[in-house]
């Protein structure tokens, strides 16, 4: 579109600067198109509101053509297109006049008239023929028209037509998982990725479409391809990972949340909480000793040790907690008094759980003081 715009711009001086050099008047026209070239819209638009229309000297079908180019550049599409259809029927060169049908084109697009982009763009078929890209609106419009058989017909021509043009493939993409064509779908990405070398968002955008379609076998496939190709992408390789959880594979995930950590430290503690699920308490441990934020390393240690029983090294972690101001939270209060309690110090134990005013702890820690009361009055009981 911005070659027509230069190309119509370019003649338009011409023209009208070797009129302006017939007479002394200023010629608005002109100046317009100069403006406009230099990118100056509200200037152009200026220029062109002293134009007088009325006159016989005026080129109307000229005028019109740059009030719609200012038009466009303004956002105001219906008026630019009035102007445009205007501009086609007072210009004696219908031939020269096409290409302002790309520009209606364009701008029905932009006003959802879906419809009328494609009455536009049928005026030029020769214009179509030379761009993709047309093609590619076209094709657009039949599907948000609800004339989906038109759609894909029209990109396979594209295909054909333009093989290199990949872009039709990712349009076609996702037309097809609209259509619960998966497979298909997944023939159309596989393509894409390997043909037009896309950037790491698309990828991922493919790779979520499947997803959350349901796809989860189609989306693993696809992930594991853009894994090999994009081996720096922690992205990519976390959302394999949750591919792997969403079919409960949690160990196969936890190795890969470690290769994101690897390329992203931000993924380290996800990657031991991953190991913790899939009950690896040593690489769990591992890769919460790699963590950089002291308060949610030892607050992910503590949950560590709880769970495997390792209440010794809760109570070994006491002065890291006061120092990192775990101690404040009433929840490593409770830990730590859980802790003591279940190494039988039932003394220091009390004198946690009495700091504890939060409700649902207030109510554990009755329920802890209730086991202390049957330790001290039947040891049996207590060891069961």
């Amino acid at each position: 579109m911005r070659y027509f715009t230069t190309l119509l711009i370019s003649l338009l001086i011409f023209s009208s600067l070797s009129q302006a050099k017939e007479s002394d008047d200023v010629d608005f026209v002109a100046l317009a198109a100069l403006m406009l070239r230099d990118g100056h819209t509200a200037r152009a638009n200026d220029a062109l509101n002293q134009v007088d229309i009325d006159s016989t000297d005026t080129d109307l079908a000229r005028f019109h053509m740059l009030k719609g180019m200012v038009q466009t550049k303004q956002s105001h599409y219906l008026e630019a297109n009035m102007d445009f259809t205007k501009s086609i029927a007072l210009n004696e060169d219908k031939e020269s006049a096409r290409p302002l049908y790309l520009y209606i084109a364009q701008n029905s697009f932009k006003l959802e008239d879906h419809e009328g982009c494609i009455t536009a763009l049928e005026k030029v078929p020769e214009l179509v023929e030379e761009r993709p890209q047309l093609f590619a609106l076209k094709a657009e419009c039949y599907w948000r028209t609800k004339r989906k058989d038109e759609a894909l017909a029209l990109l396979r021509d594209v295909n054909a037509k333009f093989p290199e043009y990949y872009d039709a493939y990712k349009q076609r993409f996702y037309y097809l998982v609209s259509l619960k064509l998966y497979q298909a779908a997944l023939d159309d990405a596989n393509i894409y990725l390997k043909k037009a070398e896309p950037n790491e968002t698309i990828t991922l955008t493919f790779i979520n479409a499947l997803r959350q379609s349901g796809q989860t076998d189609k989306a693993i496939a696809l992930a594991e391809i853009a894994n090999l190709r994009y081996v720096s992408s922690a992205k990519i390789t976390v959302l394999l990972a949750h591919l792997y959880m969403d079919k409960e594979m949690v160990q196969s995930a936890a190795e890969l949340f470690n290769q994101a950590s690897i390329e992203d430290g931000k993924y380290t503690k996800e990657t031991a909480e991953m190991y913790r699920r899939a009950h690896d308490y040593v690489m769990a441990l591992l890769k919460n000793t790699e963590m950089t934020e002291t308060r949610e390393k030892y607050k992910q240690r503590i949950a560590l040790f709880l769970e495997h029983g390792d209440f010794e090294r809760v109570i070994a972690t006491k002065s890291a907690m006061q120092r990192s101001g775990l101690m404040d939270d009433e929840s490593m209060r409770y830990a730590l008094a859980y802790s003591h309690f279940m190494t039988g110090d039932f003394e220091e134990t009390e004198i946690l759980l009495k700091s504890l005013t939060r409700p649902d702890l207030f109510k554990k820690a009755t329920e802890l003081r209730k086991q202390m009361d049957r330790c001290e009055n039947n040891i049996w009981e207590c060891q069961q």
